[in-house]
């Protein structure tokens, strides 16, 4: 019951993941960083963005298996593909008023829900997403602060989708200054507030 539990908590997060990253690539002001690299995938590979996110995605777990391998698990597997459907779905339905303000905000709306989402789904337990895996397994090896290696891994997803044929938009500059932090505070209070409740039969 526990592991069923935490991995419909991970799905959720995973879920509000995908929310956000759809909403902020249909208010056509750019996704988040990894939005970005995502796109550029799409665009070059012909696929949709949320299948661009699941080839990122097996690039990460590549990486994470020979870093560190405790972060992977089913969650790993479940969590993307939530994400990408979710992602496909909000880019298919959504419809975004073209007030620069009101896109503005959903701009900002879209990324802190990234980083919302990604911190439930870490705190779930259940094995972490690709991208999340390898930043807290990156931020473990090198024993830098979470915030600063997503930060990082923000800014070389965001230049690798510009060499991909990205514009520069406001969408991954905001995604840069704010997902790291708000994931490793989501993070840190879901463990903190939600551990017996996870834990729990």
């Amino acid at each position: 019951m526990t592991a069923i539990k935490r991995q419909i908590i991970a799905a959720i997060g995973a879920a509000i993941v995908g929310l956000g990253v759809g909403t902020c690539v249909t208010t056509g002001l750019g996704a988040d960083a990894l939005g970005v690299l995502w796109e550029g995938i799409a665009t070059r590979l012909a696929i949709t963005v949320g299948q661009a996110s699941l080839v990122v995605t097996v690039a990460c777990i590549g990486l994470v298996a020979g870093i560190n391998r405790r972060h992977l698990g089913l969650g790993t597997v479940i969590n993307p593909i939530v994400t990408s459907l979710v992602t496909d779905l909000v880019i298919r339905y959504l419809l975004v008023d073209s007030h620069m303000g009101i896109r503005v905000s959903m701009l900002v709306l879209g990324v802190v829900l990234i980083a919302i989402g990604s911190g439930i789904a870490a705190a779930a337990s259940t094995g972490k997403e690709g991208y999340i895996a390898l930043s807290l397994a990156l931020a473990e090896k090198c024993a830098i602060d979470v915030a600063k290696t997503r930060m990082g891994m923000d800014l070389v997803c965001f230049l690798s989708g510009m060499l991909l044929g990205g514009k520069i938009m406001i969408g991954p500059i905001i995604g840069i200054l704010l997902i790291g932090t708000v994931f490793k505070r989501t993070l840190a209070f879901c463990e903190l507030n939600f551990h017996g409740y996870l834990m729990s039969d």
